[in-house]
This record gives structure tokens, sequence and C-alpha cells, in this order.
């Protein structure tokens, strides 16, 4: 098989033109196998040359996805292996890129972690997960989530309450109940989220009770007497989460 020519293509990539066709080798391998001083080559040399330069092209493509963000092994196994690279190959990749640090789980767990508390509303349940997730294992999370100051969590999850309480029109049992399983979905804790909401200031807003009372009121007042009228009025309050409301003051 002769070597017509080669032609310089972006980054380290030569396409390499023969008799039998054109092939596209890393500069690595042309500078391995001494390529640019030949004229000719075996077909059995070029199997094996394109064999070494997938591993190769493997390599370089986790490189190039670790360049635009911190990735894990898990991700990078992902990546590859929706490109057809075989597990030889992608195992190469990682190898390789373990060796040369840069998947280096300690940074990538603290950096994580870090990102998580400074820029989203979450909390240590929900780190913890997203890194299992992410393939980690549960001794190298840990440590670095003991680290953390819980006075963190609690500032997190007041600052999240004060919030809801400026468009709250629930009760205040109804105003806890959904808080707090919004907060747990957020991966905060209950003991924490109950101390908060336990040392904050929350009052019913009596013109919103008002206004569902005389709705209720409305609506049945018509069909039944006003004892009915009334139970039924509280049978309404008590779903929405209102216990011992005055319904005759009201009236």
């Amino acid at each position: 098989m002769k070597i017509l020519k080669y032609q310089k293509l972006r980054g380290n990539e030569y396409k390499i033109f023969t008799s039998k066709g054109e092939y596209t080798l890393y500069d690595d391998i042309i500078i391995k196998y001494e390529l640019l001083l030949k004229k000719e080559i075996s077909p059995e040399d070029l199997n094996k040359i394109i064999k070494e330069n997938n591993f190769l092209k493997a390599y370089y493509i986790a490189l190039k996805s670790l360049s635009n963000r911190m990735r894990t092994e898990k991700e990078l196994n992902s990546i590859l292996t929706k490109k057809n690279f075989n597990s030889k190959e992608i195992e190469y990749a990682l190898n390789r890129l373990n060796k040369e640090n840069y998947l280096n789980h300690d940074t990538y767990i603290n950096a994580y972690i870090h990102d998580m508390l400074n820029i989203y509303l979450v909390g240590e349940r929900k780190i913890y997960q997203n890194l299992i997730n992410l393939g980690f294992k549960p001794q190298e999370i840990t440590p670095y989530l003991e680290e953390i100051d819980p006075n963190i969590y609690i500032t997190k999850i007041t600052k999240y309450i004060n919030k809801k309480l400026k468009s709250n029109k629930k009760s205040i049992n109804e105003f806890k109940r959904k808080t707090t399983i919004e907060l747990l979905n957020k991966g905060f804790n209950k003991e924490n989220i109950s101390e908060v909401l336990n040392n904050i200031s929350i009052t019913e807003d009596k013109t919103i009770i008002k206004k569902l009372i005389t709705k209720e009121y409305n609506k049945y007042i018509k069909k039944y007497d006003l004892y009915t009228t009334k139970q039924k009025i509280r049978q309404y309050l008590y779903q929405k989460g209102y216990t011992n409301i005055d319904i005759d003051n009201y009236l």
C-alpha cells in the first residue's frame, strides 16, 4: 500500500492518503511510527495503527469534554459509549486521564459541593444523592459533607420560608405542611426545616379567612339552614388547614 501524501488538519490530526484510501491519524501516531518518512505501509501495520489511533481518539474526545467543565468517570463513560467506542478504548481513555490527574475525585466532589451550596437551593441529602448518581462512593462523599457548617442549611431554609411568606394565602398549618414538603424535595433535613418553622413568626391573614367564609356561606345558605351551613364552612376550613376559627364572629 503506497503512501501518496499527508494533509495537516486542525488540531493534532493528519489525513494520510494511500493507494487504498484516506485515513485520519493523530500526530502521536504519525511520530511513533515515523510515517512521514515512509513511502509504503503494509495492510497489517495500517490495521494496527488504526486500532491504536482509536484508543487515542477516545482519550482526546474525553479530554475535550473535560475542557468544557469537570466531569466524572461515569459521565465520560456515557459520552464515549454514545460515540460507539468499545470497552477497551474507553478503559484506556479513563485510565490515562486518571494517571494524568484529570479525574481527581476529591477535587471534583469539593468543587461540586461548593457550587451546589453557592448557586442552588439544595440540602445535604440532595447533594449526597446527586454525587452518588454521578458515580461516587458514599465513603468519598461523606467526609466533605460532614465539614459543612449546619448553619448554612438553616440560613437557606430561613430565606426560602421568608420569601414564601410574602405571598402566602394559606393557613398556618397548610403553609407549614406544603413548605415542609417542598424543602424535603430539595434535600433538606426535616429536623432543620421544623426548627426554622417553629422559630419563625407566622400570622394568618384575617381578610383571606373572611373571604373564604363569605364564599362558602353564600354557597350553602341557599340550600341549608344556618347550623348546617356553619358545619359545611367549618369542614371546608379544616380541609384548608384552619383550626379553631370563630365562624360566628366572622359571619
